[in-house]
């Protein structure tokens, strides 16, 4: 069963690949994430930085994967889901800290790791807003387990890398976007990348109607700018 299988109300950005992640200060990330040879892989950082989106590139480039945004899934679906994903060759787990004041989550979590990290053959990649040493656990054991693995400071990117960020994006929506109307964007607009994915979807629907290319004075007449 591969990420697209799942039977949970679970969708992913098509756009969202490799070929569109624009690392800015995290270049090594992607080679770090898929060479890994530790169990268990930690992204961290603020809300808007990407780590989503490496995981649902990940989910893009390999079969036999599970994704799960925890954050949307809790109060919806049992902890006791966690059982059984060892058996995949790589469990991603959105939004941790979501469930970690969890008691049975917790534990789920916790018996996951312990049989991911004996089995040997799966990778568990998970992410979270803070540091390892910096989150609030219920189990103690689990946050220790967290901080045993490969972590990864993701960090936001420059305005110069958003611009190139959404360009690609554009790109992968059929969309022309020149430097010039994405650096606008960058400028006006809120400076954070999922605010300017928003924007380029409000567009891309724009043009559509409009039968528009995506000029600057077409931008600024669509988002009233």
């Amino acid at each position: 069963m591969n990420a697209q299988q799942l039977p949970l109300a679970v969708s992913l950005p098509v756009a969202e690949t490799f070929a569109t992640w624009v690392g800015g200060g995290n270049t090594d990330a992607v080679a770090m994430l898929t060479s890994s040879q530790q169990p268990l892989v930690y992204l961290w950082g603020p809300s808007g930085v990407g780590k989503s989106h490496l995981l649902h590139a990940l989910c893009a480039e390999y079969s036999q994967l599970i994704y799960l945004p925890l954050a949307e899934l809790k109060g919806v679906v049992d902890a006791k889901c966690l059982r059984g994903l060892e058996n995949y060759a790589w469990v991603c787990l959105d939004d941790i800290d979501a469930v970690l004041a969890d008691p049975d989550w917790c534990h789920e979590l916790f018996t996951l790791y312990n049989r991911i990290d004996d089995q040997g053959s799966t990778k568990l990649v998970v992410t979270a807003k803070q540091a390892p040493a910096q989150l609030t656990v219920h189990l103690a054991d689990l946050k220790s387990r967290l901080q045993w693995g490969l972590t990864l400071h993701i960090q936001a990117l420059d305005d110069s890398h958003k611009v190139r960020a959404i360009q690609l994006r554009a790109q992968a929506m059929g969309l022309s976007l020149s430097t010039d109307t994405a650096q606008f964007m960058v400028q006006r607009l809120h400076r954070d990348l999922p605010s300017l994915i928003n924007a380029l979807e409000r567009l891309d629907q724009a043009s559509i109607v409009a039968k528009r290319a995506l000029t600057t004075p077409f931008v600024k007449a669509v988002l009233e700018l």
